[in-house]
């Protein structure tokens, strides 16, 4: 069996808690692998096993029995997880060159020594104010240096690292905690613990993580965690081995806040999701007017033109500099409402700014932006004294990875900006982007949305996220992890229509539905849950009638099922809601042409015509209304009022396909061959290609058969209707 094969299936046998069938499996994985601690400890958990069937065997009674065996089974799991592990950085360029970083560091890598030097960092730049202010500086940079070097390397452990101890995790959780570890280190550390985990559930982060969205008081280092624990979460070994985890889950979530965290949370992650789409809209319908606007000269005295042209437009067009500039203003105020929405605004033009060597570095891609930053050392120190991009990075709405992506563009950047405007911005007289204010910018939303953002970029963007497993990815289970079976037991299922209908706007239909029909609790099953799950077209009909059960006169409900009946030419019955419509909303013009259509349709014109000739009388110039007329009449054998409406009709500049098709039928009934059979051949070659022309040809001679039986029009002349057309 190859390797992978050999991995699936212990993991296969573990996962039936199979503890015998996945030794055995282990014990040929380690004869073509071989490994001397994993074969040591396969040995150990056999013995045992082999211990406990032994007293089982002479017929002896273990109370424990149940409890060792999971205890088994859990030291089996970490085994072929560790396994595994190793596995895959062997097999990974990237993961392989982070385990050589760490076999070649000389570091004690005890959790006890790293919290130590973590301390002692922040000591150490604490105590640079006591310093001479010409050594201070340069003794700054080479502390930063050092630091990053152990953070880089702390990371790379982690990433390659065996599953946890119950020990280790307890004392990186007073890591985390810790008052007296930076907040920076601590939120990318934990960036760490959720890569590995992401890769290779591990209960022990996991815990970790949970435990630290518990009790953390820093919002960062919170916002962190959860994102960290939501995205570690593996409903597989939660099943059948680790009850804990659903254990920690729900008794988090009982808590309102962390609720309306998690809630918020899984909005968040389409926000992500959307950015491409996002990027569409900015790029087709918010761009074009504001690069129009690009050639007015904006001075702090107001718009000036720039040249005898310009002047000359001035004349000619007065008012189009405004328009122009309000047009842009507009285009701003949008990217700023979406953004303040939520929409990852920025992901399309700092995509492009991601193939600096700085983040050929993992880390760097985690790192909460700095201006000590050894990786931007050369850039801050050239353009530090840039008053306006000292403001945008302390104040603009950026990811931490777009902030480092800025300072090393920011040459490029620099040089695209007018010498006038650049002064503006050096005195404060003109923003770039939208400035956030403080109170906005702690909120834990705003934290959790710009890491989520930094995540996202790595996931997307770096060239080694494969070696990951993406929760961005297109068929990720995990992006709508709010229907995960381990949350039963809380009232997530309260937000499913909340969350249903954010995903709806955001274009994202499907996983709306699948998150309805994940439902199991009665209790939620109201008149908006039918409302939503008939708009989602999930046995529509029966939905639509079950809000009305509820809800006898909601004229939405009607309004929906009468479009229902109708599209699919139950006219009695939709001729039924209509009446009631009309009688809810009798001024809605709608609801009474799409009555007098049901009745046209099940042939009593006459009702119909009363109907729309009083509509016709009080909005002549509504087309719709012509056109329904025209049509009932032309049904009711009144060809002389209905070639009036005609006229009208297709007096238009662009007539619309189905007055051609309805014209057509007009100019036959009248006795007018030839005329209808050119519309009809209009209809077909103005609404479809060469190859699908004679098909409809076809069809539009037959789609009214009923009517032109009545009309006294035979099969034979129908069939020549459509060979006329095709001549």
């Amino acid at each position: 069996m190859k390797q992978d094969e050999l991995l699936s299936s212990i993991s296969a046998a573990i996962e039936v808690r199979d503890l015998w069938r996945a030794i055995k499996h282990m014990e040929n994985y380690l004869a073509l692998h071989p490994h001397q601690i994993n074969s040591d400890r396969l040995f150990a958990i056999k013995t045992d096993y082999q211990m406990m069937m032994d007293y089982w065997r002479k017929g002896y009674k273990d109370p424990q029995q149940p409890q060792q065996y999971e205890k088994l089974l859990h030291r089996m799991y970490v085994l072929y997880a560790n396994v595994t592990t190793n596995a895959r950085v062997l097999q990974s360029p990237l993961l392989a060159s982070l385990l050589m970083k760490v076999h070649m560091s000389p570091r004690d890598w005890s959790i006890q020594v790293v919290r130590e030097q973590l301390e002692s960092f922040v000591s150490d730049i604490a105590m640079l104010d006591l310093e001479p202010k010409h050594t201070a500086q340069e003794r700054r940079k080479n502390l930063h240096r050092q630091h990053h070097q152990l953070l880089s390397e702390l990371f790379a452990y982690i990433l390659t690292a065996d599953l946890w101890s119950d020990g280790q995790g307890e004392e990186i959780e007073q890591l985390l905690l810790s008052p007296t570890v930076d907040s920076f280190d601590q939120q990318v550390i934990i960036s760490a613990i959720t890569l590995a985990a992401m890769n290779c559930y591990d209960m022990v982060k996991f815990r970790t993580l949970i435990h630290v969205y518990q009790q953390a008081s820093d919002q960062y280092v919170r916002q962190r965690a959860l994102v960290g624990w939501v995205f570690s979460i593996d409903e597989g070994v939660e099943e059948f081995l680790f009850p804990e985890m659903s254990e920690l889950v729900r008794a988090t979530l009982q808590d309102t806040e962390c609720m309306k965290e998690f809630v918020e949370l899984q909005k968040q992650v389409y926000f992500c999701l959307g950015a491409d789409e996002d990027r569409d809209v900015i790029q087709k319908e918010i761009m074009p007017d504001m690069i129009k606007g690009q050639n007015l000269n904006i001075t702090r005295g107001g718009v000036l033109e720039q040249d005898e042209e310009a002047m000359l437009n001035d004349i000619l067009h007065p008012g189009e500099d405004e328009e122009k500039l309000e047009k842009m203003e507009a285009g701003f105020r949008k990217m700023v409402d979406m953004q303040k929405q939520g929409s990852d605004i920025y992901f399309g033009g700092f995509s492009q700014m991601k193939r600096f060597p700085f983040f050929n570095e993992i880390i760097n891609w985690f790192t909460p932006y700095y201006i000590d930053h050894p990786g931007i050392a050369a850039a801050v120190e050239k353009f530090g004294g840039e008053t306006f991009l000292k403001r945008i990075l302390d104040y603009g709405p950026f990811c931490n990875s777009d902030k480092y992506s800025f300072v090393l563009a920011f040459e490029t950047v620099l040089n695209q900006i007018p010498q006038n405007v650049r002064e503006m911005l050096n005195r404060g007289e003109a923003e770039m982007v939208q400035k956030m204010d403080d109170a906005e910018m702690n909120t834990p939303a705003y934290i959790r949305r710009i890491y989520l953002q930094d995540l996202f970029r790595f996931f997307r963007l770096n060239p080694v996220r494969n070696e990951f497993r993406n929760i961005f990815g297109e068929y990720s289970r995990k992006c709508l992890f709010i229907k995960y079976p381990l949350l039963e037991g809380t009232d997530h299922q309260a937000y499913y229509k909340e969350i249903a209908t954010f995903l709806i706007k955001r274009n994202r239909k499907d996983d709306a539905e699948r998150l309805m029909r994940s439902y199991y609790d009665d209790q939620y099953k109201d008149y908006d849950y039918h409302m939503l799950m008939a708009y989602l077209g999930v046995d529509s009909k029966l939905h639509y009638e079950m809000a009305l059960k509820l809800n006898p006169d909601s004229e939405r409900a009607l309004s929906g099922l009468g479009r229902l009946l109708f599209a699919d030419e139950y006219y009695d019955q939709a001729l039924n809601v209509y009446n009631q419509l009309v009688e809810i909303n009798p001024d809605k013009k709608s609801y009474q042409l799409n009555k007098s259509v049901c009745l046209t349709n099940l042939q009593r014109y006459d009702e119909a015509e009363q109907i729309l000739f009083k509509l016709n009388y009080e909005d002549a110039d509504n087309l719709n209304v012509a056109r329904v007329l025209a049509w009932t009449l032309t049904c009711n054998g009144k060809y002389e009022q209905a070639g009036r409406l005609y006229d009208q009709l297709m007096a238009e500049e662009k007539p619309a396909a189905d007055d051609w098709s309805n014209y057509g039928y007009y100019l036959w009934f009248s006795g007018k061959i030839t005329e209808a059979a050119d519309c009809f051949r209009r209809y077909v070659v103005d609404n479809f290609t060469p190859e699908y022309r004679w098909g409809e040809s076809y069809h539009i001679t037959r789609r009214e058969r009923k009517l032109c039986e009545a009309k006294g029009i035979t099969d034979e002349e129908i069939q020549m209707m459509t060979d006329l057309i095709d001549l």
